[in-house]
C-alpha cells in the first residue's frame, strides 16, 4: 500500500528588483500568508485575492516567504538598488570574470568569487580604485599564487636580489630570505607588487 503525503515545495525564482520607491504587483493564486525578511527595505501588502502589492523602501535585499492553500511554499528575493549594481556587474562580467558574483547589500556592491589571474585581480582593482561604495570580497584561486610566487623570485634573481625569494602560502604571497639594505627591499617590494597587488615582507636586513 502506498501512502501519498503532501510537502511542503520550495521554489527558487529570479529576485525581485525594484527601484526605492517603485511598486510592483505580484500574483499568487492561493496564497494565505506572506512574511517578509526586512520591512525596512520593502513592504508588502495583500491588495485584492491572490495579488500582492510589493513597495521599495530603501536600498538592500530581503526574503519574501508565500504560502498557499494547497500547502506550496514559495521563497523570493526582493532587491531594491538604484541601477548601479547591475552596471557593476556587467563592468565586472565584461572586462574582469564572468563567473564572478556581484550583489547589493543595504546600499554597498559586493563583488566576490574566484579569480583566475592577479592580472584580474589588479583589472578589479583598478575599475573600482576610487568607488566607496563597491567592495571587493573576490580572491585570486590558490592553485596559481604558486606560480605567481615563482615568477617574483626569477624576477629577483635577474635584478641581483639573489637571497631574496617570494613564497605562496595558500592564497598569499610572502617574501623570504634577506636584502641588504632599504633600497634593496624597496626594490624587491616594487617587483613584488608588480605581480601581485598584496604581498607580505619579511625580508631580514
Amino acid at each position: 500500500m502506498l501512502t501519498t503525503a503532501l510537502l511542503s515545495l520550495a521554489v527558487a525564482a529570479e529576485p525581485i528588483r525594484l527601484s526605492p520607491g517603485t511598486q510592483h504587483v505580484l500574483k499568487i493564486p492561493g496564497i494565505t500568508r506572506v512574511a517578509v525578511g526586512q520591512e525596512q527595505v520593502a513592504d508588502v501588502r495583500a491588495t485584492g485575492k491572490g495579488e500582492l502589492l510589493i513597495t521599495a523602501n530603501q536600498l538592500g535585499r530581503t526574503s519574501l516567504t508565500l504560502w498557499t492553500a494547497s500547502g506550496a511554499l514559495q521563497t523570493r528575493t526582493i532587491v531594491v538598488d538604484d541601477g548601479k549594481g547591475d552596471q557593476v556587474q556587467t563592468m565586472v562580467k565584461t572586462l574582469v570574470n564572468p563567473s564572478l558574483r556581484v550583489e547589493t547589500y543595504n546600499g554597498m556592491t559586493v563583488i566576490d568569487g574566484r579569480l583566475d589571474s592577479m592580472d584580474e585581480l589588479r583589472r578589479l582593482e583598478q575599475l573600482f580604485a576610487n568607488d566607496a561604495s563597491v567592495r571587493i570580497l573576490a580572491t585570486v584561486d590558490p592553485r596559481v599564487m604558486p606560480a605567481v610566487a615563482a615568477n617574483i623570485s626569477a624576477a629577483f634573481q635577474k635584478q641581483g636580489l639573489v637571497s631574496a625569494r617570494a613564497v605562496a602560502y595558500g592564497g598569499k604571497i610572502v617574501l623570504e630570505g634577506s636584502v641588504s639594505d632599504e633600497r634593496e627591499l624597496q626594490k624587491a617590494l616594487m617587483i613584488a607588487n608588480s605581480y601581485a597587488s598584496a604581498v607580505t615582507p619579511n625580508l631580514s636586513r
